[in-house]
């Protein structure tokens, strides 16, 4: 009889005590919204977790290196699109140049504007980002064109790396643009290729001289031409860059609810859960003094 109480006694203390520690666990996801806390709650279901956050956590890695890429694209776009305005109103002036009716003191006149054009185009080859670094300079931190007098040559100072971001898992854009193959290789047919620099500043000398630009027109469309294609490049990479974000946003949307189905908890029937242990839990307590009096006094008497 004593080992059969004992044994009672156990087995309700420790159903007692089971149901105390599930209704904390339920009362836990309640408060924090989570089903899943810690390993124990449910081992498969938390790795599980673990690796869907960490999928989560590099889904906005790629979500803050698209951002940092549309900026760069979009400075790089902006620039190109000014320096394309700049050499088709120098092609503009070219032909005006060359019209027999112009004397020499027109032509002097009207090369005045075009160094001053020369000098916003070589700005716009040295446009800086957020960071202070030149956007069209590969690695290099000082300015990538440099002319070492008012309207002499301009010279590269910068390197061919173009940078890169990666943008999704195996996918990656180029987000640079060396300055090299932007301002100082411009196609000329079967000849070498020429500086967009070394071409205005032939036309300005020409005019400065009073003479017609009329042999430097095709060299300033082709300039044009070729600076015209540096800008498509760019807005193909912003292209990529849509693409990307679209592919992006589909599996951030799929991870997140895959993570919400395993950890959040599902509050009607946690609530339900909750209230019916509660009573359950009030009820064998309730049972176990009662039992646990009878016994004593039988014991007793």
């Amino acid at each position: 009889m004593q080992i059969s109480t004992n044994a009672y006694f156990r087995s309700q203390t420790e159903n007692i005590q089971d149901l105390k520690t599930q209704t904390v666990k339920l009362q836990e996801q309640i408060a924090t919204g989570k089903q899943v806390n810690i390993a124990s709650d449910d081992p498969v279901a938390f790795s599980d977790l673990a690796m869907l956050k960490a999928r989560d956590a590099r889904l906005h890695q790629y979500g803050r290196n698209i951002d940092v890429a549309r900026q760069q694209l979009s400075l790089e776009e902006s620039s190109l699109t000014q320096a394309t305005n700049i050499l088709t109103r120098l092609h503009e002036l070219s032909i005006q140049g060359a019209n027999d009716t112009l004397t020499s003191a027109d032509r002097k006149l009207m090369s005045n504007e075009v160094q001053g054009l020369a000098k916003s185009l070589l700005g716009l080859a040295n446009t800086q980002n957020a960071n202070g670094l030149p956007i069209f300079g590969g690695f290099q931190s000082e300015q990538p064109f440099q002319q070492t007098t008012d309207g002499g040559p301009v010279f590269y100072k910068g390197d061919a790396y173009e940078a890169q971001q990666v943008v999704g898992d195996h996918e990656t854009v180029t987000v640079g643009l060396s300055g090299h193959d932007v301002f100082d290789r411009v196609p000329m047919g079967s000849g070498p290729s020429k500086s967009v620099f070394d071409i205005v500043k032939s036309m300005g000398d020409a005019l400065a001289r009073g003479d017609s630009p009329a042999t430097g027109k095709d060299e300033i469309n082709a300039a044009l031409d070729h600076i015209t294609g540096q800008t498509a490049l760019v807005g193909s990479r912003v292209a990529i860059l849509d693409s990307a974000q679209e592919k992006l946003d589909s599996a951030k949307t799929a991870t997140t609810a895959q993570i919400s189905i395993l950890e959040d908890t599902n509050m009607e029937k946690a609530i339900s859960q909750f209230q019916q242990k509660l009573t359950t839990l009030d009820a064998a307590q309730s049972s176990f003094i009662k039992i646990a009096s009878l016994s004593l006094f039988n014991y007793l008497k």
